[in-house]
C-alpha cells in the first residue's frame, strides 16, 4: 500500500464507519487494499463503514477490527473503540424501542396462553376426563382378568423326565390371589405367588397335573410325565435283609419242630 496516513483528531459528530471511510477515500485507498493489509473480510469493512452494525460479528471481534483499522489510518485506536461502544449502545436502544422484547418473544416462541385460557369450566372438564380414564382402565383390567386364564409357570420340573429318586419337587409361580392344585390336592402358595411341593413317586409313569384357578374360575394347567425307575441296588437285598430273612426262616423251622414234638407226647393218667 503506497498511501501514508497522518494521525488526526476524530470528529465525534460523525460515526466510526464514516470516519474510516472518509479517511480512506482522502488517501485514495480502496477497501480491497485495506482488507488485504488488515486480513479482515471486505464485507465486514463495508458493513462497518456503512454503519450496518447488525451485520457485523460479535463486538469483541469488531473492536479488534477497529483498533487495527485506526492504527492503519492514523486514528487514536482507543478513542475509536470508545466511540463505537457509544454508537452500539444507542443503536441497541433504538432496536429495542422499535421491537419490544414482548413482541419478539411472542413471535419467536410458542406461548400456550395465546391459545388457551384456564377457566373453572376447563378445569372441570380436565378432571372429568382424568376420572373417566382411570375408571375405564380399571374396567378394562377387570374384563381382561375375567376373560383370560391365570398365568402359571412351572419351573421344576421344566419338562417330562425320568427320575431315579422316589421324590420330585414341583415348584413355580402363579398369579396372585389364584389357588393351586397338584393332582387335585391343594398346595400352599405364598403372597407373591410362589409354590413348592414334594411329591412321592410310584414306580413307573407318574402323571402330574398342576392347575391354577383365579377368582373368576378360569383355569390354567400344566402336565408333567415323570417316569420313576428304581435304582439297581433297590432290587438287590441288603446284607441286613438277607440275615433278617435267614433268621425268620430259622424261627419258622424251630416253631415247626416244637409242634411236632408236642404231638408225640402221650398223657399217662394216674
Amino acid at each position: 500500500m503506497s498511501a501514508k496516513f497522518k494521525t488526526i483528531k476524530v470528529n465525534t459528530n460523525t460515526t466510526v464507519g464514516e470516519c474510516f471511510k472518509r479517511r480512506r477515500e482522502e488517501n485514495n485507498v480502496s477497501l480491497k487494499e485495506v482488507s488485504e493489509k488488515l486480513k479482515i473480510k471486505k464485507s465486514y469493512l463495508e458493513d462497518l463503514e456503512e454503519n450496518n452494525y447488525n451485520q457485523l460479528p460479535p463486538d469483541v471481534y469488531v473492536k479488534g477490527f477497529i483498533r487495527a483499522y485506526a492504527v492503519l489510518v492514523g486514528f487514536n485506536a482507543e478513542k475509536m473503540v470508545e466511540l463505537f461502544s457509544k454508537e452500539r449502545t444507542v443503536n441497541n436502544k433504538i432496536i429495542n424501542k422499535n421491537n419490544p422484547k414482548e413482541k419478539v418473544y411472542k413471535h419467536s416462541k410458542f406461548s400456550i396462553s395465546e391459545y388457551l385460557t384456564i377457566t373453572p369450566k376447563l378445569i372441570t372438564v380436565l378432571v372429568t376426563l382424568l376420572v373417566l380414564s382411570v375408571v375405564g382402565y380399571y374396567l378394562w383390567h377387570q374384563i381382561s382378568s375375567f376373560s383370560s386364564t391365570p398365568y402359571l409357570i412351572v419351573s421344576s420340573p421344566i419338562a417330562d423326565q425320568i427320575s431315579k429318586e422316589p421324590e420330585m419337587v414341583i415348584a413355580g409361580q402363579i398369579e396372585k390371589d389364584a389357588t393351586l392344585k397338584i393332582n387335585g390336592k391343594g398346595v400352599y402358595v405364598n403372597f407373591e405367588g410362589y409354590f413348592q411341593e414334594t411329591i412321592i413317586l410310584k414306580p413307573g409313569n407318574n402323571v402330574l397335573v398342576i392347575e391354577a384357578t383365579n377368582r373368576f374360575g378360569k383355569v390354567a394347567s400344566e402336565t408333567r410325565n415323570i417316569v420313576y425307575e428304581k435304582k439297581l441296588e433297590d432290587f438287590i437285598p441288603s446284607e441286613f435283609e438277607i440275615r433278617e430273612n435267614e433268621t425268620i426262616e430259622e424261627d419258622n423251622i424251630f416253631q415247626k419242630e416244637d409242634l411236632d414234638f408236642e404231638g408225640e407226647i402221650e398223657f399217662i393218667g394216674p
